[in-house]
């Protein structure tokens, strides 16, 4: 009896690794990155005098890791978050916007955080205080 159960099994097992598994539920997907009409981010005040001027700013990822950002507040928060705990200088902190999407601009991590994967200009900065 137990070499028939055995030999059962055996025969079986070929047939379980044919099984297709069934696709991932739309559900259970990650969600689509948010609509993100423009892209910000923080860096020194300083750039604000060479883009009045008409002079190219133009962020690169290799001198700097540059965190993205969908609003104007969220940018502002993750500054003072940053210089809170220490990681950035107190200082003359200001929002930019980019040229371009968060698609085309960014590299998302794990941990849902999107940092800049190339060359960006800076288009303008953000007057108001959110």
């Amino acid at each position: 009896m137990q070499i028939r159960l055995l030999l059962v099994a055996l025969l079986a097992l070929p047939l379980l690794a044919c099984v297709k598994t069934a696709p991932v539920a739309e559900a259970d997907q990650a969600p689509p990155a948010e609509p993100c009409p423009f892209v910000y981010v923080f860096a020194p005040g300083n750039y604000i005098i060479d883009i009045a001027s008409g002079s190219e700013v133009v962020l690169d990822p290799v001198a700097q890791e540059f965190e993205l950002f969908c609003s104007p507040g969220a940018a502002r928060a993750a500054v003072g978050y940053a210089v809170a705990r220490g990681a950035l200088p107190e200082g003359d902190w200001r929002i930019y916007r980019l040229e371009g999407s968060l698609d085309d601009l960014a590299f998302k991590s794990p941990q849902h955080r999107y940092t800049l994967k190339r060359m960006a200009e800076v288009v303008d900065w953000v007057t108001e205080d959110i």
